[in-house]
């Protein structure tokens, strides 16, 4: 039974403005070949859009690697919150939706973490549809303001929701 190799020889393409040369090594074991990059030197993005910026993600099933952009894992990374009961929510850093239907109506405080700490906005919904009769107040934590320098903000209209989304300065929250 007779085999057949392949050889390859590939010369990856860096864009240029990334790397220069520096921060750039290359290494031989053997054989193999391996390309050494040290980011240590780029600087920190002041601000950006999380829909244009990407990742290189490698899939733990088959190994591919492919292009993921940072709102793609902020929405993948958040998580619901289904509530039933109680008087009180802790809404948690990778929360995205607070979903408040009461199996017994009655008044809910939600508690929202330091917007300097919050992972994407998170939406507070009456899906009971009786925050009217049954008031849903959001609470900011620390120092945080929502506008107008408040402290808190009411739900009070059936089947209302709101969208709270931390400010970059994590000052607080816009609505």
């Amino acid at each position: 039974m007779s085999s057949t190799s392949l050889k390859l020889r590939v010369v990856p393409k860096f864009k240029a403005a990334l790397f220069d040369g520096t921060g750039t090594k290359v290494r031989k074991d053997g054989l193999a070949s391996y390309t050494d990059i040290d980011f240590s030197g780029l600087s920190i993005l002041g601000s950006y859009d999380p829909s244009s910026q990407f990742l290189i993600a490698q899939s733990e099933v088959d190994g591919t690697l492919g292009r993921v952009t940072i709102a793609q894992v902020i929405a993948a990374s958040q998580t619901e919150q289904d509530i039933a009961a109680g008087a009180v929510v802790n809404v948690a850093v990778n929360d995205g939706m607070i979903k408040i239907a009461k199996t017994v109506g009655s008044a809910t405080q939600v508690i929202l973490p330091l917007a300097s700490t919050k992972v994407g906005p998170v939406t507070i919904s009456d899906f009971k549809g009786d925050a009217g009769t049954n008031n849903i107040t959001v609470t900011l934590s620390g120092a945080d303001k929502f506008p107008g320098n408040l402290t808190q903000w009411v739900i009070a209209g059936d089947g209302a929701s709101i969208t709270a989304k931390p400010l970059k300065d994590g000052t607080g929250y816009a609505i």
